[in-house]
């Protein structure tokens, strides 16, 4: 389970970077906005799983996941709050 979801995090961090990267280094506000969008497709995937799945073992990872992504993503917006930084939507982002 940990593998997939570094897995996950890696694939995820290598699309924003390749994109990133053709369009110059993104800043801080850009990073957390791709970032929290790439925890909150997790979650609708998560959700949507739950909603059609009937197998068990889908259903169990699905919960973990949602479980897993909302609890990052609260983290990373009271990092950025406490680091007084607004979240910027970019190329990057709107890709995912």
């Amino acid at each position: 389970m940990l593998f997939v979801r570094i897995s996950s995090a890696l694939a995820a961090l290598l699309l924003a970077s390749g994109i990133a990267y053709a369009q110059g280094k993104p800043t801080d506000p850009q990073i957390a906005h791709i970032a929290y969008t790439a925890g909150q497709l997790d979650i609708e995937a998560a959700q949507q799983a739950l909603q059609k799945s009937k197998n068990k073992e889908v259903r169990d990872f699905a919960t973990n996941m949602e479980s897993d992504h909302k609890a990052v993503n609260d983290k990373a917006l009271a990092l950025v709050k406490k680091l007084n930084v607004k979240p910027e939507d970019n190329d990057t982002s709107k890709a995912l």
